[in-house]
């Protein structure tokens, strides 16, 4: 029996990151789960162990904006020598409001987790997975190439990382390096939005309020599973790209993966 791929993912406490680890581990992998929630992190990892398939899940808790945090991480993710996958997935579009009212230590903050966070963890493991060819993926979202009013931070260190995802794919040959965006989803994230309603443009606020309403957040277990297969099986061509969870041939494939694995 082949050894299981490795893959390690941030922000898996809950939300999207919760999903795709799960997904991942359905898929057969070994995981490395980090957030600042411990708690969150053995809810996950419990969840793993209940399918009952074999998956090692090692977790990290702890800040990941601070650089000896990501060491730690590091360590753990490669302590069996082989990664073969990075899952950038934690981040905040928090704080919400005009760049004359936000607060900005926690604009600062934001900046922090989006983007330092996922520089620090890259410094960290693009030597591991370069040695195994593997993949890195950061998420992406619209508001990295279209403005949003009041939320500078979120747009702004979202543009940020996309170019920093660029940058290691031009860096990086021997990986795969590219950015996910799994739409408008239904997590912890949008409640957020939706009760900070006030901070908004009126017009704004409502439009998130309406996809809520009218059951338009997507469930976070469909980009979490096409999360999953991107990070085991994504193509060399896609390294430097933006690739859209809801792309009919991606959509495909994880159809036809998780066919496979529920027979």
């Amino acid at each position: 029996m082949s050894e299981k791929p490795t893959v390690l993912i941030s922000g898996a406490s809950r939300g999207l990151g919760a999903e795709a680890a799960v997904a991942t581990a359905q898929l057969g992998a070994n995981l490395v789960l980090t957030a600042r929630s411990r708690e969150g992190l053995q809810n996950t990892a419990r969840r793993i162990q209940d399918l009952e398939l074999g998956n090692k899940v090692t977790i990290v808790d702890g800040d990941i904006t601070q650089s000896a945090v990501c060491a730690e991480v590091a360590a753990k993710a490669t302590a069996n020598g082989k990664l073969d996958a990075v899952v950038l997935n934690a981040g905040s579009v928090e704080p919400i409001g005009t760049i004359e009212t936000v607060d900005e230590t926690a604009w600062l903050q934001a900046v922090q987790l989006n983007l330092a966070a996922p520089f620090l963890l890259a410094k960290h493991l693009l030597p591991a997975l370069a040695q195994n060819s593997g993949r890195l993926i950061t998420i992406g979202t619209g508001a990295a190439t279209s403005p949003i009013p009041s939320w500078s931070a979120y747009c702004t260190s979202k543009a940020a990382l996309l170019m920093l995802t660029r940058v290691i794919a031009a860096e990086k040959p021997e990986i795969t390096a590219f950015s996910f965006a799994p739409g408008v989803v239904n997590t912890a994230m949008q409640q957020n939005i939706r009760d900070r309603k006030e901070l908004m443009p009126a017009q704004l606020a409502e439009y998130f309020q309406a996809l809520h309403a009218n059951n338009q957040l997507e469930p976070p277990e469909v980009p979490g599973k096409a999360l999953a297969w991107c990070s085991l099986y994504a193509p060399k061509e896609w390294t430097g790209q933006e690739v859209q969870y809801s792309e009919p041939a991606l959509v495909e494939q994880v159809r036809k993966a998780f066919e496979a694995v529920a027979r």
